[in-house]
């Protein structure tokens, strides 16, 4: 690999090779070099263009050429291999040149690839992620960008049945394709707790909890703990967590004398493997197919639900249209025959008023003619009254003679007057 040593920074050398040079600078030369500087550090002091400062304290420092090379550092100076070269063709130093051409390619092509390695980073982990991460099927399943792994049992055993959990492993995974979660296989490295992990795969990504029963099964304190945290989620989710399978016969405990138990070592028309296939799948493929039932009767309903909203919804346009246009019409005939009846209002009002102007008028006349006429009649009924009562004067020329007669008489006419007198009142 062939390496450009004018892009390689002095600094990025290894440890070896500023050894290497420290060892040949530091010893003091005394000839000098063609351009009179000296063949030592302190010609590179010199072309480097150090300060007097600096200078006196290069003097009086044990390792000069090192001290130089870590202010270079410091100071960021962009001195390259090829530089540095060209420096020791300046003061003399070929044997330098020769000496670490070698060693400047290996730390150049070790330089470049660090810088490559450099330019990729780790990937950040996520924490909320990194808690869901429990078993080696979540580290792969989530690198494609999937869900977290769901398993249709978790197999708790003793470890001295070891032999029988294999032959398990293979019969369900091999021939009957069903995915099982073991601790000592599946469990991923760098859990904190344990037991809390085995907790949350029982409960949450294992629908069954498979148990091989035997007597060192039962040794085991931990084996214990998770059969009675499985009995305690199968009674608060009323579901059929655990499935107990006899290996070796033994004294059952208590949690499992009133749970239907598998026999391994039941012989005739007792199918072990197959009771077990179909007590770990059974109901979980009916409630996968009741789920997908109701979820596509859902959907159906679903969409029927929004065929018949939108016909509404056209329906309501339309008749919302038709109503609009059939209530604007009524208010245009409104409108004009309200403007009409205010029109006939006005002329009805003004010959009202030439009507009563007229009534007025009438009335005056009639009522000035009517008290001429009270008048005048009053004055003939007073005439003809006066001309029709008798005289008084022929009340002297009556016979006196005779009391009855004359007292008969004298009332007559006194009735006549009287009944006269009344006519004219009424």
């Amino acid at each position: 690999m062939t390496v450009d040593l004018s892009t390689m920074p002095l600094v990025g050398i290894s440890v070896v090779s500023k050894q290497i040079i420290a060892a040949m600078l530091n010893p003091t030369k005394v000839l000098p070099s063609d351009n009179n500087l000296p063949r030592d550090w302190r010609g590179l002091a010199h072309l480097l263009e150090f300060n007097g400062e600096i200078m006196s304290l290069l003097v009086s420092h044990p390792d000069p050429t090192t001290y130089m090379l870590t202010m270079l550092e410091k100071n960021k100076k962009n001195i390259t291999i090829k530089n540095f070269q060209t420096m020791m063709e300046e003061i003399d130093r070929w044997d330098i040149i020769d000496d670490t051409e070698a060693i400047f390619h290996i730390d150049a092509v070790k330089y470049l690839e660090q810088q490559q390695r450099a330019q990729v980073s780790a990937d950040l982990i996520d924490k909320c992620v990194d808690q869901e991460i429990l078993t080696l099927g979540d580290v792969h399943r989530l690198n494609q960008g999937l869900q977290t792994q769901y398993y249709d049992a978790f197999l708790l055993y003793a470890d001295e049945d070891i032999s029988f959990a294999n032959e398990m492993i293979q019969k369900l995974e091999t021939e009957y394709k069903l995915m099982l979660c073991l601790k000592d296989r599946d469990l991923v490295g760098g859990v904190a707790f344990e037991h809390e992990a085995v907790m949350k795969l029982i409960s949450e990504r294992c629908n069954r909890l498979l148990i091989i029963i035997s007597p060192n099964f039962l040794k085991s304190s931990a084996n214990k703990f998770f059969l009675n945290y499985a009995q305690a989620l199968s009674i608060e989710k009323r579901q059929r967590k655990i499935i107990p399978c006899i290996y070796e016969s033994c004294e059952l405990p208590f949690q499992l004398k009133y749970i239907s138990i598998l026999d391994y070592n039941r012989r005739g028309l007792y199918d072990f493997w197959g009771k077990l296939h179909d007590s770990i799948k059974a109901s979980n493929s009916i409630n996968t197919n009741s789920k997908t039932q109701v979820k596509n009767d859902i959907t159906n309903e679903i969409s029927e639900a929004r065929n018949v909203l939108s016909d509404k919804h056209d329906d309501i346009l339309q008749n919302d249209q038709k109503k609009n246009e059939e209530t604007l019409k009524y208010l245009q005939q409104k409108n004009e025959q309200y403007a009409v009846a205010k029109i006939n209002d006005v002329k009805a009002l003004n010959i009202a008023s030439k009507k009563n102007k007229t009534l007025l008028r009438w009335e005056k006349i009639t009522a000035n003619w009517k008290t001429k006429q009270t008048k005048q009649s009053g004055q003939l009924i007073m005439e003809t009254t006066i001309q029709n009562l008798p005289s008084v004067d022929n009340l002297d020329n009556l016979d006196l003679s005779n009391t009855d007669i004359y007292e008969n008489k004298k009332k007559n006419l006194f009735s006549k007057f009287t009944k006269k007198k009344i006519g004219l009142k009424t």
